[in-house]
């Protein structure tokens, strides 16, 4: 008998917590579309990327129930989200870096109401397909054993610390931070299980300064017509690099080591 089968999180317990995100899921998206509150939008898209997460570690079982096959309908639902979502994150982070031009705020507010009006003709369509999925996958999740978790959190945790010791600011560091928030998202379930240190306020660092680099990276090609724009978004850039090759020195020991507090004695 494969090692994998050892006794693990309970099947039970799993499809409590699958229900629950994927409750969270549906809610903010029939929120967002009675009242278009870009909150909501962005709720949907993340309870979207925990349930992928976890969906990766069902999948990476030796049972592999290839639950990502049935995926696929939310995650198109999720990438029509992201034309809104982008159009609109667009337009804060003109605000943010200067008043930019009248142009570019219509073009990328228009882009965002057209995208609203499309992705809102298929309400039903998209309620009826989140509804089938979460059918169809709740019935093929099984167990997963405490050694497998424990060995998926491992393997991931050393796959992220070779790409970040040979470090290059490129999509493979993006690549990192989706990794890393696997992990990190997982992390409520699985927590009791894992045999492995799991430093999670260091793991939060390390995926919001990669975030932080990559929405420079962003600013820069938005702003390529602005010199002056873009020598100081560079300036920044260079701030952030440095902050990341300085937080990631030593990845894994640091992601795997938790410090405990001391508890005072008692008197």
């Amino acid at each position: 008998m494969s090692l994998f089968h050892t006794s693990g999180m309970k099947k039970r317990e799993e499809k409590k917590y699958f229900d629950k995100e994927w409750k969270a899921m549906k809610s903010s998206l029939s929120t967002f579309f009675k009242k278009e509150a870009q909150e909501d939008l962005h709720h949907f898209r993340v309870q979207v990327k925990k349930l992928r997460a976890f969906i990766i570690l069902s999948d990476s079982t030796d049972h592999h129930p290839n639950l990502a096959q049935h995926f696929k309908p939310v995650k198109k639902i999720f990438k029509e989200a992201g034309e809104i979502r982008n159009a609109y994150v667009n337009q804060q982070l003109a605000k943010a870096h200067q008043p930019a031009s009248n142009d570019f705020m219509s073009s990328q507010h228009q882009l965002q109401t057209d995208a609203t009006t499309r992705f809102k003709s298929m309400k039903v369509k998209h309620l009826e397909k989140i509804k089938d999925a979460h059918a169809i996958i709740k019935g093929k999740i099984g167990s997963i054993s405490n050694v497998h978790t424990s060995l998926f959190y491992q393997n991931l945790l050393k796959q992220i610390s070779g790409t970040l010791a040979n470090l290059k600011f490129n999509e493979a560091l993006h690549d990192c931070r989706k990794q890393v928030k696997i992990l990190i998202y997982n992390h409520k379930l699985v927590h009791t299980v894992l045999a492995i240190g799991f430093n999670e306020d260091y793991l939060h660092q390390v995926q919001t300064a990669i975030g932080d680099w990559h929405d420079n990276v962003l600013a820069i090609e938005l702003y390529s017509g602005d010199k002056t724009m873009v020598t100081n978004l560079k300036k920044q850039g260079t701030k952030l690099k440095r902050d990341i090759t300085a937080l990631t020195k030593d990845f894994f020991n640091q992601a795997t080591t938790v410090v405990e507090l001391p508890v005072e004695q008692l008197s």
